[in-house]
């Protein structure tokens, strides 16, 4: 374990059983998507962040007010794990730097562990026109195939009571791939959950529909509380329109003039 990263606290309360859903990006940002619906849908509070001097350099600002890049919020809804009733939620802004996915990944395991938290979810994504250090073994005609790997044999019930496909072989690359590997080693239950990017622009930009679907499996796993797709599915629709408007707009534009006049959208 890296003594440099630090997982800061805000106070003292306890984490005992807790399930820690970590969300970083990935291709069409579906865990991130996925993890500012959850934070606001149950009102959770932050209650800590990560520092590390690897870390970008910078804050995060909403409504005028700076916020860590890298933060955990808390709440209490009943989950379908039969170690967790409560729930933490990680989430990231930024990419984590190679160099440190290995020391972060020990450090969330031993934190998890050390806090008595009851179980682990990886919200991760993948997408066939992306490298994203993931080898699943999609073979079907579908593009809305979900998969799921688990650090633990009772893990891996888990995934499989929530009607997730398991992956059968393949590999995990990233942050994702290492947490299994280090909860594997300390005996922890840990899931990760991979769902194929089906928006237009396959993973490329914000992938709204791909977050609804992912949330309809965590409705499974928070049976306490209700995770409303709809609004997602509502910004997956209005994302797509504006796509198809700039793709017609593209193939329709008149061609542009052979040489002179001001062509700059700034007039």
């Amino acid at each position: 374990m890296s003594s440099d990263v630090s997982i800061d606290l805000l106070d003292d309360s306890s984490r005992s059983g807790a399930l820690v859903v970590v969300c970083f990006p990935g291709p069409g940002f579906v865990a991130n998507i996925v993890a500012h619906h959850i934070v606001e849908t149950l009102d959770l509070e932050m209650v800590g962040s990560i520092r590390h001097p690897s870390l970008p350099q910078a804050c995060i600002v909403k409504n005028g007010l700076s916020m860590p890049t890298v933060r955990i919020y808390s709440g209490e809804p009943v989950c379908n794990h039969e170690s967790c009733d409560s729930v933490l939620v990680v989430v990231s802004e930024v990419q984590i730097p190679t160099d440190l996915i290995l020391p972060l990944s020990e450090e969330f395991v031993e934190w998890s562990i050390s806090e008595k938290a009851g179980a682990m979810l990886v919200l991760d994504s993948y997408s066939k026109a992306i490298e994203s250090g993931h080898t699943i073994d999609d073979d079907d005609d579908s593009n809305e195939t979900v998969k799921g790997a688990a650090s633990t044999e009772r893990a891996l019930t888990s995934l499989s009571d929530l009607g997730i496909d398991r992956m059968e072989q393949g590999a995990i690359g990233g942050l994702t791939g290492v947490i299994l590997n280090e909860a594997s080693r300390r005996g922890f239950d840990a899931m990760a959950l991979l769902a194929e990017c089906s928006g237009p622009m396959q993973g490329m930009g914000p992938d709204a529909r791909t977050a609804a679907r992912v949330l309809g499996r965590l409705d499974e796993l928070l049976p306490a509380i209700k995770l409303d797709s709809e609004p997602l599915l509502e910004e997956a629709r209005r994302i797509e329109g504006e796509i198809n408007e700039m793709m017609s707009g593209s193939v329709n534009q008149p061609p542009g003039p052979a040489s002179g006049g001001n062509t700059s959208m700034f007039g």
